[in-house]
């Protein structure tokens, strides 16, 4: 997860730091959000473990909370959670400086 966090940090602060454009910035963001897509979608927990911070919390697919991203592991071991299909929509993104806020379903 450090790795990827690194990742995340040296890539937005390159992307500042290059002055590139918003529309430069987003369409990056975009690419790495596919990463956890891909991630979610072929179940690969080392890579969601990379991506995911321990305390990656979130609703689960029975409209259940998942406390942490060990549960949400335990949930996938258990055939909880097999996704076959899987979008992310990002409805608004804002960069701001060397941090990029996204928000969607």
């Amino acid at each position: 997860m450090r790795r990827f966090l690194l990742l995340y940090g040296f890539l937005l602060t390159t992307l500042v730091t290059h002055a590139q454009s918003t529309a430069d910035i987003q369409k990056t963001i975009i690419d790495l959000e596919q990463i956890g897509v891909n991630g979610i979608l072929t179940a690969d927990t080392n890579l969601l473990a990379q991506i995911w911070a321990p305390e990656f919390m979130v609703t689960t697919p029975r409209n259940t909370i998942a406390l942490n991203r060990a549960a949400v592991f335990k949930n996938q071991k258990q055939g909880l959670i097999d996704y076959s299909s899987f979008e992310r929509v990002i409805e608004q993104m804002q960069v701001q400086e060397n941090l990029v806020i996204t928000m969607g379903y």
